[in-house]
């Protein structure tokens, strides 16, 4: 928290959908010491940095990218892109903001982003497209990795609140 009590606090859901060769079926990755189930984010000092260049110049470009990886050290302020041992990275599908919270929406395919049989522990924002590029804006390493079959799809939802 900042000398003007300015907070800013963020949580991943997770969420794998499963194709079992009749249907889909949703299936929550959720953190079990998290009441509501979601994983908690840090926002790294990039993503601090960034969010400060914000007020006072024009940002390179928007955190608009999600990244999946296989890092399992714990996430740090000091955390970098190339922490995460990268192995996706899709532009989030939806970006919506309503009062004082951001909702980020990106979506993996097990088959189709060439990640299946890996094991996901790590999620992490940001504001380039290219592998390995960007800052970090925002992190969080999963208790447990979620590891998906080629039909499998890997939805997260991530929420930004600032008060």
């Amino acid at each position: 928290m900042g000398q003007d009590g300015f907070v800013q606090s963020g949580k991943f859901e997770v969420t794998v959908f499963r194709a079992d060769g009749q249907s889909w079926r949703k299936e929550r990755h959720a953190n079990p010491t998290d009441p509501e189930g979601k994983w908690p984010n840090l926002f790294t000092t990039e993503g601090q940095n960034y969010l400060a260049n914000l007020q006072a110049t024009s940002p390179n470009s928007v955190v608009a990218h999600m990244v999946v990886g296989t890092a399992t050290v714990a996430a740090a302020y000091a955390s970098v892109v190339a922490s995460l041992g990268e192995v996706d990275r899709n532009t989030m599908a939806t970006r919506t903001s309503a009062t004082n919270v951001l909702t980020e929406v990106c979506t993996f395919a097990g088959g189709l982003d060439s990640i299946a049989s890996v094991s996901i522990r790590a999620i992490g924002c940001s504001n380039d497209a290219r592998s390995g590029q960007g800052i970090l804006r925002a992190l969080t390493v999963l208790g447990t990795g979620v590891v998906l079959a080629n039909s499998d799809f890997l939805q997260v939802n991530y929420t930004t609140t600032v008060s």
